[in-house]
């Protein structure tokens, strides 16, 4: 008899067990919790874009003077250049570096501003920058600052050489 009744208090306390659970109040109220830590947290996340627009000038400006090294329009054995004879360029404009990559399925969004704006910088067919104005070689560095908010980072473009540079 005590075995028949510590079985069927077993199954009591077994079925219990089974139809015990969560109600869909504390499910709704679960999500709502972690939805405000979501929130919350989401204010203390890095916001990257800044750096993101700085590596994605820089990239860009590295794919012009890989483009412009051997691409010379003039005839051989000129030695004159000019800026009709190498025109691989890019305009420091944040729309015309959003439109210019049109090979990608979604442009590029700048969410920076970019000083000094409206500059043209052209490539010759060796990598060296130049004017694009004065049809001249570049002879100090040129600082491109970008800017969001109150941050800011920089990149240096090195005369002669071509060499760009994030500054930190």
């Amino acid at each position: 008899m005590k075995n028949l009744m510590f079985n069927s208090k077993f199954k009591i306390q077994n079925s219990k067990l089974l139809h015990s659970g969560f109600t869909m109040v504390e499910l709704i109220f679960v999500i709502v919790v972690i939805g405000i830590l979501a929130y919350v947290g989401s204010a203390y996340m890095p916001d990257n874009r800044l750096s993101n627009d700085t590596k994605f000038l820089l990239s860009k400006i590295r794919e012009k003077q890989k483009n412009a090294i051997g691409y010379d329009k003039a005839p051989f054995g000129v030695s004159s250049w000019s800026i009709n004879d190498t025109h691989v360029c890019i305009d420091l404009n944040t729309t015309k570096i959003e439109n210019d990559d049109n090979r990608a399925q979604k442009p590029y969004r700048f969410s920076s501003t970019i000083k000094p704006s409206d500059y043209q910088v052209c490539f010759d067919s060796i990598g060296r920058p130049y004017n694009a104005s004065s049809e001249h070689l570049l002879l100090k560095v040129i600082d491109i600052n970008i800017t969001k908010g109150s941050r800011a980072r920089r990149l240096k473009l090195f005369p002669m050489s071509g060499y760009v540079t994030i500054v930190r």
